[in-house]
């Protein structure tokens, strides 16, 4: 249970920061390869702890639901994977949006 609810998390918010860091390549179109690498790094690195924590959160959400709320234990993974893809989505847009703006301030 703990190794999916993780790898079912990590790897979703791993696509979505994927293809956030395709948009964001897109975004920063016009700035040179130097004035872009510390947004796209910061990027990297944001997506990268991102997913990695979401994934580790949703792995005690899941325990908590199937321990202390009784909850069938693939409900529990389903119901925190989902939480937690939700919020590394959230945490990914606003990664996004700091790395744009790093790079927009640094000009």
């Amino acid at each position: 249970m703990k190794i999916a609810t993780f790898l079912i998390t990590a790897l979703v918010n791993l696509a979505i920061g994927f293809v956030m860091f395709f948009m964001l390549i897109l975004g920063l179109n016009g700035f040179t390869g130097k004035q872009a690498e510390p947004g796209l790094l910061l990027f990297i690195v944001w997506g990268l702890l991102s997913a990695l924590i979401t994934g580790v959160l949703s792995i005690f959400l899941a325990n908590y639901l199937a321990v202390k709320k009784a909850m069938n234990k693939i409900a529990a993974t389903a119901i925190s994977s989902v939480v937690f893809i939700i919020v590394g989505g959230i945490s990914v847009v606003v990664g996004f949006l700091a790395a744009v703006f790093l790079v927009s301030a640094m000009r």
